[in-house]
């Protein structure tokens, strides 16, 4: 049986910094950084380990189907994370 590892330290903070509506989630066996608005829901995926390091990855899917709609890779600071994301719900709520 495969055990989900719990939140790092580094996720949290990170979590923590972008502020709400942001939580964590476990998808896929990970946990993410999660947040839904609309019919969308933006995943964040990458972060929780102890890395010094930053590499992120943001999943975008509308719920209702579930399908994945965009993916945004190598993000590497907590400043790109926070504007992509801001502009990913502004996209998809216009």
């Amino acid at each position: 049986m495969f055990e989900v590892r719990k939140p790092t330290k580094k996720l949290k903070e990170i979590c923590s910094q972008l502020g709400e509506p942001y939580v964590i989630k476990v998808i896929d066996y990970e946990n993410t950084i999660y947040h839904t608005f609309g019919n969308y829901e933006l995943e964040v995926s990458g972060l929780n380990n102890n890395k010094k390091s930053f590499d992120a990855t943001i999943y975008v899917h509308t719920i209702t189907p579930s399908e994945r709609v965009e993916t945004i890779s190598n993000i590497y600071s907590i400043s790109s994370l926070a504007d992509k994301l801001n502009e990913l719900i502004y996209k998809y709520s216009h």
